[in-house]
């Protein structure tokens, strides 16, 4: 396996030289692009070698204030451009540069995507483009002319305003882009190719129109509506919310099929996966709307948390990506409901970054190296790093948490900052008012160089006389590799006394710094304690540890003010199920008392709090139940919750039918209304037809050819599970409908691999050699092979036929596309908690990984994966 030197956070230093203005000149040609680049350079002081970065760059000419060097001048191998003499003044360097976009299968630097050219530099792909530092400390001005045949390039884009338009002879032309903003090189971008251009115009605070434009291939146009609304909605948030007002002229997004994220900020210039733009409620399910509302407003608020004030270096990563994906949330949460949106998050911590935090590539939200920077886009730097700018708006409130961010603005601006300078600039915002601020900054801190989920235990002790419940709690952090000692944490935890008639007195905000703290509350003297509400609207980001009895978890689902809370409990109860009868036996009392539960909040339905009973009513993730078996056993917990779900639907059957039939009238309501009701429907189908119920599948049958992408799928869930005539008939309508559009056929990719037949392996495979399936489009690759470790049954089968395969896949795959591979290598991650059969098969598939040619980003995952 290659092998890279690791990156350390303790060797920053400072780049030797200020890079004020770059200009590139950008010759597309049919079989090669030649990039020249002239770049205004300075000496920082001292005499030190000038050193560029670049990967698959062939050098044509290198010159310095206009003079052309000899070879002997510099030095050009190993991925660098090296002259060891530069001038000790001010100087211009210039090169020229002829790459290969139409062979660069990476998705890294400029690519091919289907007829047209794009970019994609974040973290280090502009190093493919031309020879630069490469680093996002490294803040320019970028000029950039495109050069390319009107035929097949009629559309030229980059960052900025467009200042020019050339005619040129031989049918070529010619456009230049002007950035006047400094930004590092992984925010530079370029789409060359033919598009379809949508527009409309944005009118800021100050009054300034901003021209929109969405760049799409032919024949996409109509599926463009949503996402232009979305961005409006985003620019208007920000403007409200932190008043951030956009600062050019026009704001461009395209839609490119081969790419390996889902969108990139690049100033003005937004590249986005086409899954994320384009999409109505005929091919889009209400999931899908919301997610593309938030990640068109996730790169648009990047404008000012990531571009105008960029990270010093990658371990400042989550620097940007936390604090945007905290603002996304926030924007979300704004325009729908606060309450769904946050279970929704806490279950993708749960299951995701959690089960990260527990393995073998548990990190620090910043960590303090790494080999390959793309392999550290994790939840752990997203999702748990805006848990961390969340934990600052709880201890601080929104008033003082938001002047603390115009603080941040108003003194990083224009720069490249640091989880350190975005924390201070925080707590001096929110000091200005006099006040404590109620928790120490520095131990705060530690949640950014410690990895690991908390755990908090928590006993308790009733005085009947006084009506007090007494806390005691305690955290501690299991260890994590390269972390054996930890540090408490500070910790807010909110809490409340729930009794028969809801909450006993006010919310208490308990901040714990310590290993143990201690808390009293006062509710009502009385031989019965109240329930106790715990860590509401989740807090922190910690796992509980207390004991609950059956009566209080019901209590809390029936009584408590905490959407959150409630949802907890049911969730609680539903694990206590699930895993009992995935350990073979059932506890009846628990199920009983669950399904009355249930059956108390669908008879109350009257068409009302759709959304709210949908997400009430799903059951746990299957990482949240497998962090709790030891040893864990995929299939019986999958078995366990086929099981389960055919249970509900048989004993909750007549409230179910009662439920569709209330739901029915508003299946048409256009988003983001009606559904609720469509996710219910989604619920009953796939109870009831576990449970046998044929009225419910010809129902879901139906709704795969109707005019509802989310009932569609809804359907298409609830029937791939089973062995019956509609699963096949429903995915051979929903291919034979959708055929042509390859960003909804992913999905049809994805049921098909997931779909638990005894043919299951021969079936991934044959997808594999599909006439449809892409396999350069990372989409493509994760809906069959994500779909496939989806699989339960055929992925863990006990022979580990499924492991072998994937690890053959994952070696095929690393071969074009470095950074797709080396997140699916992740799925092997869970291996040291299976039973000794299964852990010792899956073993045999990371050391057959570990035997092939890797790149520098699968071997680093490997290697942490290795027993």
């Amino acid at each position: 396996m290659a092998a890279a030197a690791p990156v350390r956070l303790a060797d920053y230093t400072a780049w030797a030289f200020q890079l004020s203005t770059i200009q590139l000149n950008v010759d597309v040609q049919d079989t090669f692009v030649l990039v020249k680049a002239r770049m205004e350079l300075e000496p920082r002081g001292g005499h030190q070698p000038l050193a560029l970065r670049g990967v698959e760059l062939e050098l044509l000419n290198v010159a310095i204030d206009g003079r052309d060097l000899p070879t002997s001048d510099y030095r050009c191998s190993d991925g660098w451009l090296t002259i060891d003499q530069p001038p000790e003044h001010a100087f211009v360097l210039e090169t020229c540069c002829r790459i290969d976009p139409y062979n660069n299968s990476s998705l890294e630097g400029l690519y091919a995507s289907g007829g047209m050219l794009s970019t994609q530099c974040e973290a280090e792909g502009f190093r493919r483009i031309t020879f630069h530092p490469d680093r996002p400390d490294v803040l320019s001005r970028w000029t950039v002319r495109i050069e390319a045949a009107r035929s097949s390039c009629p559309v030229l884009l980059s960052n900025g305003n467009a200042i020019a338009e050339e005619e040129l002879a031989d049918g070529r032309h010619a456009v230049t882009w002007e950035d006047p903003f400094p930004k590092p090189s992984y925010l530079f971008a370029l789409v060359a190719g033919e598009l379809r251009e949508i527009r409309d115009q944005f009118t800021t605070a100050s009054g300034r129109t901003v021209t929109l434009r969405l760049h799409v291939e032919e024949g996409d146009e109509p599926y463009t509506a949503h996402a232009m609304e979305s961005l409006k909605r985003s620019m208007a948030w920000d403007e409200q919310i932190y008043q951030l007002e956009y600062d050019l002229d026009e704001y461009n997004i395209v839609a490119v099929r081969h790419f390996n994220m889902g969108a990139m900020e690049n100033k003005s210039l937004n590249i986005f996966n086409s899954k994320l733009v384009l999409a109505d409620a005929e091919t889009a399910t209400d999931g899908e709307l919301e997610r593309i509302e938030s990640v068109i407003a996730h790169e648009y608020f990047h404008n000012w948390s990531g571009n105008r004030i960029t990270c010093r270096d990658w371990f400042q990563l989550s620097l940007k990506e936390g604090l945007t994906v905290f603002r996304d949330q926030s924007f979300t949460a704004d325009l729908h409901s606060a309450a769904v949106k946050r279970i929704e998050d806490v279950a993708m911590l749960r299951n995701t970054q959690f089960r990260e935090d527990a393995g073998p590539t548990a990190h620090p939200v910043k960590p303090s190296e790494y080999q390959a920077i793309d392999n550290f886009y994790t939840t752990t730097i997203y999702e748990k790093g805006a848990e961390l700018i969340r934990m600052l708006h709880t201890l601080l409130g929104q008033e003082r948490f938001m002047r603390g961010m115009a603080t941040y603005v108003s003194r990083f601006d224009g720069t490249a900052a640091t989880t350190e300078d975005f924390v201070q600039s925080i707590v001096d915002g929110a000091a200005e008012d006099g006040k404590e601020l109620g928790f120490d900054p520095e131990r705060f801190k530690r949640w950014y160089h410690q990895a690991g989920t908390p755990e908090l235990k928590v006993q308790r002790r009733w005085d009947a006389a006084k009506g007090q419940l007494v806390l005691e709690l305690q955290q501690t952090t299991l260890p994590t590799p390269g972390q054996a000692e930890k540090q408490p944490l500070v910790l807010p935890i909110a809490v409340a006394l729930v009794g028969d008639q809801g909450r006993i007195g006010e919310e208490q905000l308990l901040v714990m710094d310590g290993e143990r703290a201690k808390l009293t509350l006062q509710g009502e003297p009385g031989e019965e304690a109240p329930a106790l509400s715990l860590l509401r609207r989740f807090s922190a980001p910690v796992n509980v540890q207390i004991e609950q009895s059956l009566q209080e978890s019901l209590q809390l689902l029936a009584h408590d003010d905490d959407p959150f809370s409630r949802w907890d409990a049911a969730q609680r109860l539903a694990r206590q199920v699930l895993l009992a009868r995935a350990d073979g036996h059932r506890d009846e009392t628990v199920e009983q008392a669950l399904i009355h539960a249930l059956l108390q909040r669908l008879s109350d339905y009257n068409g009302d709090g759709g959304q709210d009973l949908a997400i009430l009513l799903a059951l746990p993730g299957t990482a949240e139940l497998e962090a709790l078996q030891n040893p864990v056993d995929p299939p019986a917990l999958y078995a366990a919750q086929r099981d389960w779900i055919a249970e509900l639907g048989r004993q909750l059957a007549e409230p179910l039918h009662h439920l569709l039939k209330v739901s029915r009238g508003d299946w048409s309501q256009a988003w983001p209304a009606g559904q609720g009701a469509r996710s219910l429907t989604g619920l009953a189908w796939s109870w009831l037809a576990a449970a046998g119920d044929v009225e419910a599948r010809t129902q879901a049958l139906e709704a795969v050819s109707g005019p509802s992408m989310t009932l569609a799928r809804a359907a298409l869930r609830a029937l791939q599970p089973l062995d019956v005539a509609e699963r096949d008939q429903a995915l051979d309508c929903f291919y034979q409908r959708w055929q042509e559009k390859p960003v909804i056929l992913d999905a049809w990719f994805a049921l098909e691999a997931s779909a638990p037949r005894p043919d299951g392996l021969q079936r991934v495979q044959a997808l594999l050699e599909h006439p449809r399936f892409d396999p350069l489009a990372p989409n493509s690759l994760r809906a069959v092979l994500g779909g496939f470790t989806a699989n339960v049954p055929v992925f863990h089968a006990i022979d580990g036929s499924g492991y072998r395969f994937m690890a053959d896949q994952i070696a095929e795959v690393d071969t074009r596309n470095a950074i797709t591979a080396s997140r699916m290598a992740k799925v092997f991650s869970r291996f040291r908690s299976y039973g000794s059969e299964r852990q010792r098969v899956m073993c045999e598939a990371i050391e057959r990984l570990a035997d092939a040619p890797l790149s520098a980003n699968t071997s680093e995952v490997v290697q942490l994966l290795k027993p």
